[in-house]
């Protein structure tokens, strides 16, 4: 008896350390997928207010608007998420994303994200933002700038 008993425990002991294994394996696994959505080696907090890597820090976005790292908005304050889901909630139209917006910096080096001229953080191109310009449009402003619009003077 003393044997069964013993087997009857170890097993038992042995089927829970199996069942904290699988809970540790499948939380490890949830925070490795979370982890594949950024690039590698970015934590949760530079991904969402950086600092960008050094490609972006002042780069031209494109509709050539230089970032200035010390005047950005934080994500919440214009409410950025994926593209789709602000369709979804009536926010803007199909279509309209940081890929085709004036203010976006495309992929500079290969990890899939690219930056914004007026966002902090890592921004892919299937995000939106409330600041979403089209190319166009802000480049005919540029324009209208350059040909006779009012311009600053330094003092």
């Amino acid at each position: 008896m003393v044997g069964i008993a013993g087997c009857l425990g170890g097993g038992g002991g042995q089927q829970e350390t199996e069942t904290e294994s699988e809970t540790e394996a499948t939380t490890e696994a949830a925070d490795d997928d979370h982890d594949e959505e950024r690039p590698e080696g970015v934590s949760a907090e530079e991904f969402e207010r950086g600092p960008v890597p050094e490609p972006y820090r002042t780069a031209l976005s494109q509709a050539n608007e230089r970032r200035d790292p010390d005047d950005l908005f934080t994500k919440e304050a214009v409410k950025f998420q994926e593209a789709d889901d602000a369709v979804e909630a009536g926010l803007t139209e199909a279509g309209r994303n940081c890929g085709n917006c004036a203010e976006y910096i495309p992929d500079k080096n290969g990890d899939g994200f690219g930056a914004c001229a007026k966002v902090e953080g890592y921004i892919g191109s299937e995000d939106w933002c409330s600041l979403w310009e089209s190319i166009e449009e802000a480049e005919a402003e540029a324009e209208e700038g350059e040909d006779g619009g009012e311009t600053a003077s330094v003092v």
